[in-house]
């Protein structure tokens, strides 16, 4: 693949979208018995956050999957091998196909969180558009 061919679109929003569900990792895996962290996902009082927090936690680590899956797939695209950037486009498109789904999913279950799920659904899904821009492998 050569830098012209190279789908930049798709590199720079799959980043973003992996700092920001990195970003979610460290809220509901590291931060989540703060107040200023369990408030931002809807959480009413400490005793239903204290209940959540396994739950969160788990989450966590399936938000930092996703944001590795999409930087590791973001650092293979720019290698130029052949194998190593359908390994990583698979990464990106898998990881940002997942992201979509779950701001679908939140948007689907809780109508208020339109923001919210915006946030975690614009970056991935403009990045896999990004693919419609590539030639040539």
């Amino acid at each position: 693949m050569t830098p012209m061919s190279l789908p930049w679109i798709t590199v720079i929003f799959a980043i973003v979208a992996a700092l920001i569900h990195g970003y979610f990792w460290l809220l509901e895996s590291v931060r989540w018995r703060r107040p200023s962290a369990w408030q931002r996902f809807g959480v009413k009082d400490q005793a239903e956050a204290d209940m959540l927090a396994p739950m969160a936690f788990n989450q966590g680590y399936y938000n930092l999957a996703l944001a590795a899956g999409n930087l590791l797939g973001a650092v293979l695209l720019c290698t130029g091998a052949a194998g190593t950037v359908l390994f990583g486009a698979g990464l990106v498109a898998m990881s940002c196909f997942t992201m979509v789904v779950a701001a679908v999913v939140l948007l689907v279950s809780k109508p208020g969180f339109i923001v919210p799920a915006l946030i975690q659904g614009v970056a991935p899904l403009i990045a896999i558009f990004g693919f419609l821009g590539l030639r040539a492998i």
